[in-house]
């Protein structure tokens, strides 16, 4: 499995990318001007130029939960996610998902009873760091549903991500300010992930 995530510095604007607003679809192009902030609107555009760039922009289509494929190939898989300006994304031969989230500071109590499992709120209360740790659990339960193509259609309190079995089958990495998550169909150690972190300027490298 190979993780490539860019961490935007504040003074990148959308003028940047411009020039390579072509290469993107229709869709991701609408997307990105429907936006009212210009922070999502770069988030947006990295995602897309990233997508492109790892699957050699070939066309995608959808599941039903809006999960995204390569059309017609049968051995690249990905999953792609984004918080503050933090963008990344996981690219395999089998099904995979990822989610990166910035560390949440604030109100993490009132989300983790309504969308945590019994056992991982235990595990949450024996940590030091309460918020450290719903931010670890929560990209651990995005990441799995996001591998299983269902998205948060399904009940974030019917699985528990702290469950041996389950473990086997994520990755966590503490990024400065956020956390990585990756789930493989298949039980992966930190071994079988060939993560880095790329440069705005190596992006645009890779498009050329």
């Amino acid at each position: 499995m190979k993780v490539y995530y860019i961490r935007l510095d504040d003074a990148v604007s959308l003028d940047v990318l411009t020039p390579y607003f072509s290469l993107l679809p229709a869709e991701r192009q609408e997307k990105i001007v429907r936006y009212r902030f210009e922070e999502d609107k770069l988030t947006s555009a990295v995602a897309g130029l990233l997508i492109g760039a790892v699957t050699g922009f070939r066309e995608l289509i959808f599941n039903e939960h809006g999960k995204p494929y390569v059309k017609d190939a049968a051995d690249c898989f990905f999953s792609l996610s984004h918080s503050g300006r933090c963008v990344a994304i996981a690219v395999d031969a089998e099904e995979v998902g990822l989610d990166v989230e910035k560390l949440r500071e604030k109100d993490t109590e009132k989300l983790r009873h309504r969308f945590f499992s019994i056992e991982e709120n235990r595990y949450i209360e024996a940590q030091s760091d309460q918020n450290v740790a719903f931010t670890d659990i929560w990209t651990r339960k995005e990441a799995y549903l996001k591998m299983k193509g269902t998205g948060i259609t399904d009940d974030l309190t019917a699985f528990d991500t702290t469950d041996h079995k389950l473990m086997k089958h994520l990755v966590t990495y503490p990024l400065e300010g956020y956390y990585l998550t990756v789930c493989s169909v298949h039980k992966i150690t930190s071994q079988d992930v060939d993560i880095s972190e790329i440069e705005l300027k190596d992006l645009i490298r890779m498009l050329s």
